[in-house]
């Protein structure tokens, strides 16, 4: 994903052996024409030709129809003994493997077909499964593997001069290095490739290179730059007449523009990207290009328009499976919920974009365990294979011991010594095997423990929430009943009460309705920085201007109480922080100083400063508390509901955004306080330098 949760793409190249491109006709009719030469024909060496024919085209309908043709071929060479055939299907099947996902499986198919080729000692052949190799361990994240692989492969395709898999192995080099975010390293691989393509005049080869380049270097923060690429790239997908990739570069284009903040540029080319995506019902990239579209519209403030498109998109996801997009949506849904005020909509989408994304990161974490549990069985067949050789390199040589004992005394000596060679070889083997498998394991159990403990901590989560709601629910009920009570008596009897005792209902009605605006607020503004979606932006604030912002705000709940708020803050102080989250935490300990302060009392805030940093204090003189409430009042896991000294409701959930906040800005909050003697709530912030 990226930063803005829009999506982009990069292209890995890979040659194989002439089926690179595969162009499916008219099926049927040309199936039919093969079997019905497959019957007719009698030398097995061309069967094998006819079942590769009809396997290339059952691959993209048929897949298991393909496979079967395949195995058929397989038996077939391996009965004709034909080896260069024989290496040539076991090749095709491991990419076909690799097409649906079957990495471990295709990584198998290509050694088999590795050990003949080199027999062959076909480099070129070679070369090329070395390269698709690299790709198979790249997808199994044994990237240490994928380097080794394509290193190898780029070194024999210098030998043996083949510009094509040299650009191709620097292509496959650059985009590991883009996934590991070595943007520099993966943009002079690229660069490579694309000097090559140039060379050899290879259209795609030179239009995916664009691509890749400007990828990396919009990824770069280099965006003005990547956009000239991309803008390249789509001019030769044009001349190719490549549809689906200029889809695909329009919603690059669209990322670009999101970022450099020109909103309407990049709907322009999101809904080029949408409409080409209509016309192939390519539904990965529709899905994507409305999720990119209502990202748009969402910092256009056209927030009905960005609920439709992220509702569009989450229902394509939800039919393709991908939760990756799902997330997104539910994301910008609600913020776009947000952005209209309608903020039980806004709370309940960010509950299940944060669902679904822990169900993500755990099933991520399996994936990953089954994935090293993968190589160490890939690992543990290849050793079994080098015993294999191992056993009938011993019998060919007490073959050859026989047929020729005449020399026995001489043989005898070579015999032994290389046995004792071999004996060392497999000791260190099985030391190195025993090595890796245990480093594997190490790595299967570490991996263990962080899903335990992840999945510990999603327990403590979901606890927290469902407490949460539960204390929300409980403290919505009273303003909701409250306000529906007294709207009922101004419906049912508006005739008989005159205008003073209406104005003293509507003004009932008026502070329930703040009471369950400023909750929903503190809920809403705790789920977004829980899940990292709260903006910080530090800047130059006055301080003493700034609580007297917040005291306005709060004026009318202590007029209630005939409480005096008096700020006493210097005004040549200044602080370096976020205004938003400042007047949050300003105002919830306001309030929360009025909630526990009885009628007629007063309520002081004031600053000192102290070293690099200011002490803000808000004093006031209620009812106090206890060391165990002071123990558990920043605690989320001991949140509770607790009432006020005229009954107000509160959740709690206000102090623990004040944790959250202040330690945002570096700084820390504490409280001073004895039961009957008042509480002093103190906290820092950073001084802003000049």
């Amino acid at each position: 994903m990226h930063k803005n949760n829009s999506v982009r793409y990069s292209f890995i190249i890979l040659f194989y052996f002439g089926f690179s491109s595969l162009i499916i006709g008219q099926e049927t009719a040309e199936i039919g024409k093969l079997k019905k030469e497959l019957q007719k024909e009698l030398v097995d060496t061309s069967k094998v030709t006819i079942h590769l024919k009809i396997a290339k085209i059952y691959l993209k309908s048929k897949p298991d129809s393909a496979f079967v043709y395949l195995d058929k071929a397989l038996e077939l060479a391996k009965k004709a003994g034909d080896q260069p055939k024989k290496a040539q299907i076991l090749n095709r099947i491991g990419f076909y493997n690799e097409s649906s996902g079957k990495y471990k499986e295709a990584i198998e198919n290509y050694n088999n077909a590795l050990a003949i080729f080199e027999k062959l000692n076909n480099n070129n052949k070679i070369a090329k499964i070395y390269n698709a190799l690299g790709y198979n361990y790249s997808k199994l994240y044994a990237e240490d593997k994928a380097i080794g692989y394509y290193l190898k492969s780029l070194k024999l395709n210098k030998e043996i001069l083949d510009n094509e898999g040299i650009a191709s192995n620097y292509t496959n080099i650059g985009n590991l290095y883009y996934e590991e975010e070595n943007y520099e390293l993966a943009e002079k691989y690229f660069r490579d490739a694309l000097l090559i393509y140039e060379k050899l005049n290879d259209k795609y080869g030179i239009s995916s290179s664009y691509t890749n380049i400007a990828n990396t270097l919009a990824d770069n923060g280099k965006v003005a730059e990547g956009l000239d690429y991309y803008k390249k790239s789509i001019a030769i997908e044009e001349e190719l007449g490549d549809q689906y990739g200029i889809a695909i570069n329009y919603n690059n284009l669209g990322d670009c523009y999101i970022n450099l903040k020109q909103y309407d540029e990049a709907y322009k080319y999101l809904d080029k990207a949408l409409k080409i995506a209509d016309s192939l019902n390519e539904r990965d990239l529709q899905s994507l290009a409305l999720l990119n579209i209502s990202d748009v519209e969402n910092k256009r403030k056209r927030f009905q328009n960005a609920i439709y498109a992220a509702r569009e998109s989450y229902a394509i996801a939800d039919l393709t499976g991908n939760l990756d997009y799902k997330i997104e949506n539910l994301l910008n849904a609600s913020r776009a919920y947000e952005g209209l005020g309608n903020k039980a909509l806004a709370l309940e989408r960010l509950k299940q974009y944060s669902e679904i994304r822990d169900s993500l990161v755990k099933l991520d974490r399996v994936k990953k365990i089954a994935l090293f549990n993968t190589l160490n069985e890939l690992e543990k067949s290849q050793y079994k294979i080098e015993d294999l050789s191992i056993t009938s390199e011993k019998t060919q040589l007490k073959y050859d011991k026989e047929k020729k004992y005449t020399h026995f005394l001489i043989m005898a000596i070579v015999v032994f010594a290389f046995l004792l060679i071999l004996l060392i070889h497999q000791n260190t083997s099985k030391k190195k095997a025993f090595n890796l498998l245990e480093f594997k394991n190490f790595q299967v159990n570490k991996m263990k423990d962080e899903l335990h403990e992840h999945s510990d901590k999603l327990k403590q989560v979901n606890s927290t929430k469902d407490k949460f709601f539960s204390i929300i629910a409980h403290d919505l009920k009273n303003p909701f009943n409250s306000i529906a009570g007294f709207t009922d008596l101004m419906i049912d009897n508006n005739d008989n009460y005159d205008e003073a005792k209406r104005l003293k209902f509507l003004k009932i009605i008026k502070g329930s309705t703040a009471k369950v605006s400023n909750l929903l607020d503190n809920l809403l503004i705790w789920a977004n920085s829980q899940s990292g979606n709260l903006k910080f932006n530090s800047k130059n604030i006055a301080l003493a201007q700034q609580v007297s912002n917040v005291i306005s705000f709060l004026e009318i709940q202590a007029i209630n109480k005939e409480i005096s708020i008096l700020n006493r803050v210097e005004k040549n102080i200044f602080v370096k922080a976020d205004e938003n989250m400042l007047d949050t935490i300003l105002r919830n300990l306001i309030s929360n100083a009025i909630k526990f302060t009885e009628a007629k009392g007063e309520i002081q805030i004031y600053s000192t400063l102290k070293n690099d940093f200011a002490e803000i204090t808000v004093k006031d003189n209620g009812v106090g508390m206890s060391d165990s409430e002071i123990a558990t009042i920043f605690n989320v896991s001991e949140i509770s509901s607790t009432l006020g000294t005229s009954n107000e409701q509160g959740s709690g959930l206000g102090l623990i955004l004040c944790k959250d906040f202040v330690e945002s800005h570096g700084g820390k909050i504490w409280v001073e306080s004895a039961v009957n003697e008042g509480s002093e709530f103190k906290f820092t912030l950073p001084i802003w330098k000049e």
